[in-house]
């Protein structure tokens, strides 16, 4: 005996609610699922990253960045958290006991902006320095190894482009910049 299809699907139907958490002091800069969906993270200007249970909505863990955190990414494991602490550079930390893992310094003092390559091998790094953009890739092994990792890659904005984000194209080959001109590289 063939039944159709339609008697084989089920359909949860929940109606969207806001949901408040509580955590911050001051602004939230960015809010961040990991890959499965079971925490959520936010990045704040009061110098705190907070960690979200997101069945319970109940708060797991802080990590203390000690400077504004403008944003963060994630691993695909969800074993590292990556933040852009503002005069400190790139903070790498251990999701599941807090402790900072590696601390990767840039000129400047304003970092904006962090984000991991497809594969988790590459970190980048937005930030300004004496009134320019630049990014700089870090490879990821190299964060671990120790000592300061060198430098893969670095691009600096011109004189009047300022950047203001940056993601990772198809298979880490390029990298699609937004500016504050409207012009994307």
């Amino acid at each position: 005996m063939k039944l159709p299809a339609e008697k084989f699907i089920i359909f949860w139907s929940t109606p969207m609610q806001p949901v408040y958490l509580t955590g911050h002091s001051r602004p939230v800069n960015q809010v961040k699922h990991n890959y499965d969906g079971d925490l959520l993270f936010t990045c704040s200007d009061d110098g705190t990253v907070c960690m979200y249970e997101t069945l319970q909505l109940v708060r797991t863990g802080v990590f203390k960045i000690n400077e504004a955190c403008r944003s963060i990414d994630l691993t695909k494991d969800s074993k590292y958290m990556i933040a852009a602490a503002t005069t400190v550079g790139v903070q790498i930390y251990d999701i599941k006991t807090g402790e900072r893992k590696v601390s990767v310094q840039v000129p400047g003092v304003n970092a904006k902006m962090v984000s991991l390559s497809f594969g988790d091998k590459m970190v980048m790094c937005l930030y300004e320095f004496e009134k320019r953009s630049y990014i700089r890739i870090f490879d990821m092994q190299e964060c671990f190894a120790g000592n300061t990792p060198k430098v893969e890659y670095e691009i600096q904005a011109g004189q009047d482009i300022v950047f203001t984000k940056a993601v990772w194209g198809p298979k880490n080959e390029t990298i699609i910049i937004s500016t504050t001109n409207g012009k994307l590289f």
